[in-house]
């Protein structure tokens, strides 16, 4: 059986032949063009690429010649002057981190007194801040006095010392009071004991004399990694006036390049002896290397050789008109394959960005979206997939939504993940029980539909509450509450959470009656029972029918603790149990001791002012004037002391 496309719908065509599969036909090849985003993309690339190829191959067997030698000279010279200029940039530079080092305030008088400390103090923020690796002071005698080393190399400061220093061509001319045409400061390259350095030396003065010399050096690695940047990322070498190679950025091993950059020493003579900037060839790793020799100026005057080089291939040696016939081939080629390639990325692309769009609003769980098939292709094949799942997923939410409320979430998570079976544990909870004062008048005289609606509206108002402090609503028996605190997930403060929620839905049925007294409806007031014990949790039931429910005398006991509401006129009563694991959120009145419906020994219940702290002026004069008429002298109670704290266990 072969799927096959019609319009937007998907079918299966049977094999006549009975072979397997059908048989070909001419239209089935179109139809892999056709239909298929690779035919789409495939096919029109591989024409023009066989076109590029043709033209390309045409092109360069027939205007193959010349040679690009004069300008690549050029190109080699310019970067030539571009490396010299960025010399010049790092010599002004490391005279300027002498002059300010020099102009310090205290650093001669630290200089004459040889206080290294001190200049440690004054000289090390500027040595960090300029980020200079080396800098070196020295008395007018030449003895050293202090060394500044950077970070990276602090820890092995011995090892960067040279104490033979002070015999450094600058340093020695700035010691010795030198001046010439270009002032008392001088650059050179120096070899220390760890490497070449390009150094900088100038004289420190205090009232006119001269009491000591400032260095600063730079390895002369990095100043060819400087110049290496100005000149284009080419190839640079430093060379030495006898042709020896002082450092380079030639990739390969140092003593093979060493080697071979210094082998025609006479070449490089030439430069050095006064002579133009010359070309010379060498061969590295059997490929060509074009070097411009030409001197590096310090100071205004030729100090060292310079090489700026670059590795070339057999089709860069070409003419120029080689060059630019390729060039304007291949851009007229790359324009066409751009514009190509954007009108076929604009096809390709655009369904997949609706797509892409369309799941992150599924992402976001809006649901209600339908793309139209506009294709036949595979984009048109994951259109119809996709709006089958979106179908999918609304049909799923609006069961998970329909289960939730006939349903707890924690319990329908417990079902999903296949951990809810018959049976049951045992564990300790918080129980809630609700009730309506007076419903029964009231439903006498309320219209049955208005009735209803109020009832929503309290339970909605209730509802807030307990899920706030995860509490969970069992049932609703008539116009009463069943919550629970502690039962599908346990948590060791179940009490306290029930106690608090209890509280705010006191608030909230005083919020709503402040609705009701305006909509002129009539006001609810309602009673709250809580008891904590030991209960048994789980599902019970046949396998084709369950309900997960609690089985325990606790909830008995919340039922005829909230019952007491209305003997003792008070809206929320908790048990001794569920009151010695929440004192410590919760302030109550004075316990008493009550018989409770169907029991034969007393119970203690506590009536709740409020949360600790937030208990308001106006419900504890009402708690007082309710105890004073109703409770004082009440036969069918006793008053009892407060029991001591007993932490949660």
């Amino acid at each position: 059986m072969e799927p096959t496309i019609d319009g937007n719908s998907l079918s299966v065509n049977s094999d006549p032949s009975g072979r397997g599969y059908p048989p070909l036909r001419l239209s089935r090849l179109s139809t892999i063009f056709s239909d298929h985003i690779a035919g789409k993309i495939i096919v029109p690339y591989l024409v023009l690429v066989f076109g590029v190829a043709v033209l390309a191959t045409h092109a360069t067997i027939n205007l193959i010649a010349g040679s690009l030698e004069d300008e690549f000279r050029e190109e080699l010279v310019s970067a030539g002057r571009a490396a010299n200029e960025a010399m010049v940039v790092v010599e002004s530079r490391q005279l300027s981190i002498v002059r300010q080092m020099a102009f310090t305030v205290g650093v001669p008088e630290a200089l004459r007194a040889r206080d290294e400390e001190a200049l440690r103090r004054l000289l090390g923020p500027l040595a960090i801040n300029a980020h200079v690796q080396f800098v070196d002071l020295y008395a007018e005698d030449g003895a050293h006095v202090v060394s500044l080393r950077s970070a990276d190399v602090a820890d092995r400061a011995t090892d960067y010392f040279d104490a033979d220093g002070s015999s450094w061509p600058p340093v020695r001319s700035a010691l010795n009071a030198d001046v010439d045409g270009f002032g008392d400061k001088f650059t050179g390259p120096v070899s220390a004991p760890w490497g070449r350095l390009l150094v900088t030396a100038g004289p420190v003065r205090q009232y006119g004399a001269q009491v000591g010399v400032i260095s600063v050096a730079l390895p002369l690695e990095e100043v060819l990694q400087l110049l290496a940047r100005e000149a284009g990322s080419r190839d640079v070498t430093v060379y030495a006036v006898t042709g020896d190679v002082m450092a380079t950025t030639v990739k390969g091993a140092p003593d093979v390049i060493q080697r071979i950059l210094s082998h025609d020493s006479t070449e490089v003579g030439n430069v050095s002896s006064g002579g133009q900037a010359r070309v010379r060839r060498v061969s590295l790793d059997d490929r060509p290397f074009v070097e411009v020799l030409g001197p590096l100026v310090i100071r205004r005057e030729p100090a060292l050789l310079l090489g700026v080089g670059k590795l070339v291939t057999a089709i860069e040696e070409r003419g120029n008109q080689t060059r630019n016939t390729m060039v304007a081939l291949f851009g007229s080629v790359i324009l066409v394959v751009l514009a190509l390639g954007l009108l076929l990325a604009r096809r390709i692309t655009g369904p997949v960005e609706v797509l892409v769009e369309a799941i992150s609003r599924i992402r976001r769980n809006d649901l209600e979206l339908h793309l139209p098939v506009v294709s036949r292709d595979e984009t048109g094949v994951l259109t119809e997939a996709f709006n089958e799942m979106a179908q999918g997923l609304r049909e799923r939410e609006r069961s998970r939504v329909a289960i939730e409320k006939y349903m707890s979430p924690k319990v329908y998570e417990l079902i999903q993940r296949g951990e809810l079976r018959i049976g049951g544990e045992s564990r300790e909870i918080t129980v809630l029980m609700t009730d309506i004062r007076s419903f029964t008048t009231l439903a006498e005289a309320t219209p049955a539909e208005q009735l209803l609606t109020l009832l929503n509206r309290y339970f909605e108002a209730m509802f807030g509450p307990i899920t706030k402090y995860e509490g969970e609503v069992d049932k609703y028996i008539g116009d009463g509450i069943l919550a629970k605190f502690g039962a599908t997930v346990s948590y060791p403060d179940h009490a306290r959470r029930g106690v608090l929620a209890a509280i705010e839905m006191l608030e909230a049925c005083d919020r709503l009656n402040l609705e009701l007294q305006h909509e002129g409806l009539p006001e609810l007031r309602m009673g709250i029972g809580a008891n904590t014990g030991a209960a048994i949790v789980g599902n019970i039931g046949a396998n084709e029918r369950m309900e997960y429910t609690i089985i325990s005398d606790a909830v008995n006991t919340a039922e005829r603790v909230g019952s007491m509401c209305k003997e003792l006129d008070w809206d929320l009563l908790i048990s001794h149990e569920t009151y010695v694991q929440a004192m410590d959120a919760i302030e109550v009145g004075e316990p008493t001791s009550v018989r409770l419906r169907g029991q034969t020994r007393d119970t203690v219940v506590y009536p709740v002012l409020g949360q600790r702290g937030a208990v308001t002026p106006e419900r504890r004069q009402r708690y007082h004037q309710t105890t004073s008429r109703t409770w004082a002298g009440a036969e069918a109670t006793r008053p009892v002391a407060h029991p001591s704290p007993v932490p949660l266990s």
